[in-house]
């Protein structure tokens, strides 16, 4: 399963890295990427052998993302998809719906929050699961984790289990696992700044969370929010000046064409979720249970590969696309944040000291 996820996943990366576009994909829902391939392995036949359970329901579930069809975590998506329903012999069906299809991402989570059942699972940042639980702000503090596998290892790790079962008991949000989506970089117009006082007056386009607005302030600048969907031309337009998110969303949602400067701050180390309905999670048997959450956490390690591979090359095709590369005091704008942990403290309790043991120096 792993392989199979590894194996269309690279496809699917090198396809976003030749052909990336701008905007959110207005593409048809699909179940599998075009052109991708599954191979079976040993231990998908075992999984199918045992699919003839009379306990196994079929499960049609819609995937809302938020993303453009060609990002490389999209396509994780429809990895995803087809793995999962390889693996249970079509007992689970996922349906992917791109570029916010299926409405806003702060909309799809709160129908899904409400069991509104037009929506089954969500990939969301935790900014969104933030405003159901405080403690998730963790997951988009600054500086929190040193890097995308630190996050990982802990975000799908035993120990955060009991802060996913909370959530779940109290708002039928169910976090399955989470994904590196990148180190968050600021993209501006003008504003050339290597330290946090050089973004004063700058409008920053930043997600709809208590944190984003934190640490768009601690960033020196002036946080303004705003849908994804809506940023390209809201920088367009003059609306904002700027906005942050990690190199392969800058680069799929074309904000080279609309920012000149792209400051490297690596100021969030970013994860989204894949969050389901609990209802729906709580009526699969748990031997099916135990399948989908296994080809869920293959999918975070297979999409975070993915990403990182694609950061490594993405500075270089940002630069040849027009954007001036900018390295900034990192120890300025670290020094900006201590305000947002003191904040903090008593929402986190322990989970950020359990966090940062994760980090390797």
């Amino acid at each position: 399963m792993k392989k199979t996820l590894a194996i269309t996943l690279a496809l699917a990366m090198a396809a976003s890295l030749a052909g990336c576009g701008g905007g959110s994909s207005s593409a048809p829902a699909t179940t599998a990427a075009a052109g991708t391939t599954v191979a079976a392995d040993t231990k998908e036949a075992a999984v199918s052998d045992a699919a003839g359970s009379a306990n196994w329901d079929k499960y049609d579930l819609k995937l809302s993302t938020n993303l453009a069809e060609d990002h490389v975590a999209c396509q994780g998506y429809y990895a995803f998809a087809e793995a999962v329903e390889k693996a249970t012999d079509g007992h689970v069906k996922v349906t992917v719906y791109p570029g916010e299809q299926l409405g806003k991402e702060s909309d799809v989570t709160s129908s899904i929050a409400m069991g509104a059942g037009t929506c089954d699972i969500v990939t969301t940042g935790p900014s969104e699961l933030s405003k159901y639980d405080a403690t998730f702000s963790l997951f988009d503090a600054p500086y929190v984790f040193n890097d995308g596998d630190a996050m990982v290892a802990f975000a799908n790790g035993e120990e955060v289990q009991a802060l996913y079962d909370s959530l779940a008991e109290a708002t039928n949000l169910r976090c399955l696992g989470m994904y590196y989506y990148g180190a968050r970089e600021v993209t501006v117009n003008g504003y050339a700044a290597t330290e946090p006082s050089g973004l004063k007056g700058c409008k920053l386009r930043v997600p709809d969370s208590e944190m984003a607005l934190a640490y768009g302030a601690a960033l020196g600048a002036t946080p303004t929010v705003m849908s994804l969907g809506e940023v390209y031309m809201g920088i367009q337009q003059g609306v904002v000046d700027g906005q942050e998110n990690p190199l392969p969303t800058i680069n799929s949602n074309a904000f080279y064409e609309v920012c000149d400067n792209l400051l490297m701050t690596d100021h969030v180390i970013a994860a989204v979720t894949y969050t389901i309905d609990n209802s729906v999670w709580e009526s699969m048997p748990e031997d099916l249970q135990a399948i989908v959450m296994e080809c869920i956490h293959e999918s975070c390690e297979s999409i975070t590969d993915g990403i990182q591979a694609q950061e490594a090359e993405l500075q270089d095709t940002l630069k040849e696309k027009g954007m001036n590369i900018i390295e900034v005091d990192k120890d300025a704008f670290k020094a900006n944040v201590q305000t947002i942990y003191d904040k903090y403290k008593d929402t986190w309790g322990d989970w950020l000291a359990t966090a940062q043991t994760y980090n390797k120096e």
